[in-house]
């Protein structure tokens, strides 16, 4: 046993530390991966205390049209707020576009320069002239503008 290990001792080193490697890489990757305190999002929701959202946000919305809206549905998600519009039939997209900007008017600068807005406008009574719906559009935190799919 002793000749055997005297003559292939590069080889047992060399073992020892691939082992001692691949030991070290596998408790890496399952402390990295399966880490289970924190939150989903990681560091990135700090601060969002500073930033609350009512919570009757959509009636709030829906109050600023007078007529063309059938319901206003407001989601936070994280950094992202979806505000979901149903218009109700006949109203064009020049007006549905207008109807999502103006929903910013609820919103203060200070969460508009925080969050993310992805609005959706759809209309449930399809007709032919509905076709152009669903509607997408985007405001990104950093930005003023509004920006949309193209319909």
């Amino acid at each position: 046993m002793k000749k055997i290990i005297k003559e292939n001792k590069v080889l047992f080193v060399l073992a020892l530390i691939i082992i001692i490697s691949l030991v070290a890489i596998i408790i890496g990757l399952v402390t990295m991966f399966y880490n289970e305190d924190g939150d989903k999002y990681g560091n990135r929701l700090d601060g969002i205390e500073k930033f609350p959202i009512s919570e009757n946000i959509s009636e709030e919305i829906k109050t600023l049209y007078e007529s063309g809206v059938e319901s206003v549905n407001v989601d936070v998600k994280g950094k992202i707020i979806y505000v979901m519009i149903d218009v109700s039939a006949g109203v064009g997209k020049e007006d549905a576009r207008g109807y999502a900007i103006k929903s910013l008017e609820k919103f203060s600068d200070e969460i508009k320069g925080y969050y993310d807005f992805q609005f959706m406008i759809t209309c449930k009574n399809n007709t032919e002239e509905t076709t152009m719906y669903p509607m997408m559009a985007s405001k990104h935190s950093g930005n003023s503008q509004v920006v949309w799919t193209n319909n």
